[in-house]
């Protein structure tokens, strides 16, 4: 075939670390009497205090910018969709990935599914993707034994969201 291999960023409905996010966000805004309690927290941790939920916060605030009186599901799946984008953009900062993307070789496409029916809306690729070549090619990072431990919780959601 032609066509490159394609790299897929797949979001997805009712997703924890998504909705502590929005719950957060929704708490900023006054919101709290419209954000659903947590279920997964371990006694002693605050969601705000997450790293993940930290990383995830842009999308959140931005999904209830774009959508103020929206209910807490509807702003979560916006966050879900947007937190795609966000994850592409990251991508974007690994050198070989770029370079795959920018010689044509590889195409990275979101994708958002809904857990409830199993349907995959497919998103495409990043809305800014041209903008994101034009930043130019990112320098080459690498984790080492050296960085700062990830604690474990944050470890697991990480992995578990994807990101």
């Amino acid at each position: 075939s032609d066509q490159p291999p394609v790299l897929l960023v797949l979001g997805n409905s009712m997703n924890e670390a998504v909705q502590s996010t929005v719950r957060e966000a929704m708490r900023a805004a006054g919101r709290d009497i419209d954000v659903p309690p947590s279920k997964l927290l371990l006694e002693g941790y605050k969601e705000e205090d997450l790293a993940l939920v930290q990383k995830l916060l842009p999308a959140a605030r931005d999904a209830l910018r774009t959508m103020p009186g929206a209910p807490f599901v509807k702003v979560c799946d916006a966050a879900g969709k947007l937190n795609v984008w966000s994850t592409v953009e990251s991508l974007f900062q690994s050198p070989k990935i770029y370079d795959d993307v920018a010689a044509g070789r590889l195409t990275v496409q979101g994708a958002y599914c809904d857990v409830k029916t199993g349907k995959v809306q497919f998103l495409g690729e990043h809305p800014a993707q041209q903008a994101l070549l034009e930043k130019g090619r990112p320098l080459d990072v690498v984790r080492t034994a050296s960085d700062a431990p990830v604690p474990p919780l944050e470890a697991l959601c990480s992995l578990a969201v994807g990101n």
